[in-house]
């Protein structure tokens, strides 16, 4: 980069635009580029209005909140998955529910020109992690670049990647162990987008949506598979501008939430094939996309920007069991991915949004949230920031995983960085990684026995990074 300095707040501007799917609903991407081009400093606060839509009116604030929590995973990361179906979860069992209005289509098995390459394995030196090369293919590169959180850990353990290629179909791969992976499935129909994906018993579903054609607007659909090698694809709302965005498995079986033209939508199955809507009470209407989470004793909705969490043991009527305290002018709490600590407890790295354009890790200092259930949360103090990235549990400790940062300006990022804690206060760069250079990590995730953290190197080659504890 030649020339003056960039602005942080430029920086970021051009970042956040270069973030949003190129097959998220035309709403969001309207509205993004709405708050990326207006002029820096006009920070207002959000609105929701119209068709499930969220106008920025330049609200960096948000805006960079969100997307740094997901930039380089999901809303809840491996183990922190919360949700733990097999693991004392009611499983869904019983008659299906009524199913939703759409066909099921089944999705073709993979030939074999399809499979995955063979891995290169390369063991980091003075550590117990391990580079691979070749794994998997790196995903489709669209005009606003590489997105999305699409690598996942499953909840029985190992790992599920549903890449999109240049076709605009979905492969989905699976891995036990990070390092060997298969390829299932290609999800049908073409031009899906796949938000989240969890598991109950040997069935697995997926969500997401797809856009579409012709004008129309975007529908919330899930994919289920009990057997790896073909999906149905369920459409759980017409082409109403709706999405779904996070899956979880408890006492009602599978819930998904999402968006639609009443703010946030949910969806209940006890099989993962035939749906209903449920109706929620307790939530306010200006709730604005939270995550969802699942265990044996109920679900939990937590919005992690201003943070807020709410509980309900069958998805209808939910109680606040928790709200950040308010910060003054435009500055504002937010929580990161909630992630399942070694010890069963919850952990949340997050942070201070200052209404400057600016996060505050970025500037140094990580809030720690703690919960003992996913549903009463703590703030335990703040530490230095190792590096501006994702947090995942991993086998006596946690990990996190970015680029190195220099300086308060976003445009001094550095190579790669790994750092591992026992406790999530006192972090330590991971040995072997000096030689790695400037990459953009896509997702950083754990399955409470590995971590995988996936990035795209500088000649676009998509590499893996795979540990099983903290050296």
């Amino acid at each position: 980069m030649t020339g003056k300095p960039l602005d942080p707040e430029e920086v970021i501007r051009a970042w956040l635009a270069e973030s949003v799917p190129n097959r998220a609903p035309a709403s969001l991407k309207e509205a993004l580029e709405d708050a990326t081009s207006r002029p820096a400093g006009k920070a207002q606060p959000w609105s929701r209005s119209g068709v499930g839509r969220f106008r920025l009116a330049g609200r960096i604030a948000a805006a960079v909140a969100i997307i740094a929590i997901v930039a380089s995973g999901a809303y809840l990361y491996g183990n922190g998955r919360a949700a733990s179906p097999g693991q004392g979860t009611a499983s869904p069992s019983g008659s299906p529910m009524a199913a939703a209005s759409a066909t099921s289509t089944t999705g073709a098995s993979p030939s074999p020109a399809n499979t995955a390459p063979q891995a290169r394995v390369t063991q980091l030196p003075g550590s117990n992690w391990r580079l691979v090369s070749g794994a998997l293919p790196t995903p489709a590169l669209t005009p606003y670049g590489w997105y999305g959180q699409q690598l996942f850990a499953l909840t029985s353990g190992g790992f599920a990647a549903l890449w999109p290629v240049p076709s605009g179909d979905t492969r989905v791969f699976v891995s036990a162990d990070g390092i060997s992976w298969d390829e299932l499935a290609e999800l049908p129909p073409s031009g899906a987008t796949v938000t989240d994906i969890t598991e109950s018993d040997g069935t697995i579903v997926a969500v997401g949506f797809v856009q579409g054609n012709n004008g129309s607007l975007d529908s919330a659909i899930a994919w289920t598979t009990s057997r790896g090698r073909s999906w149905q694809a369920i459409a759980l709302s017409p082409q109403d501008g709706s999405s779904a965005e996070h899956v979880a498995v408890g006492p009602a079986g599978f819930m998904v939430s999402g968006s639609g033209p009443d703010g946030i939508q949910l969806w209940a199955s006890r099989d993962g094939i035939g749906w209903h809507s449920v109706v929620p009470s307790g939530i306010p209407a200006d709730v604005n996309q939270p995550a969802l989470l699942g265990d044996a004793t109920g679900y939990v909705l937590a919005q992690l920007f201003a943070p807020r969490v709410w509980q309900s043991t069958d998805g209808t009527k939910w109680t606040e069991t928790y709200h950040a305290p308010a910060l003054s002018g435009l500055s504002n709490y937010y929580m990161g991915p909630i992630i399942k600590a070694p010890d069963g407890s919850y952990r949340s790295f997050g942070g201070i949004y200052t209404g400057t354009g600016i996060a505050s890790p970025v500037l140094g200092d990580t809030v720690i949230w703690t919960s003992p259930d996913m549903t009463h949360w703590t703030m335990s103090g703040s530490i230095k920031t190792p590096g501006w990235g994702g947090f995942a549990s991993i086998t006596g400790g946690f990990v996190v995983a970015g680029t190195q940062t220099h300086s308060a300006d976003l445009s001094a990022l550095g190579p790669l960085g790994v750092w591992t804690s026992g406790d999530g206060r006192n972090w330590k760069p991971l040995a072997g990684l000096s030689s790695l250079p400037m990459s953009q990590v896509l997702a950083v995730v754990g399955d409470g026995s590995h971590v995988l953290v996936a990035f795209v190197d500088p000649q676009g080659e998509l590499e893996l990074l795979v540990g099983d504890g903290l050296k």
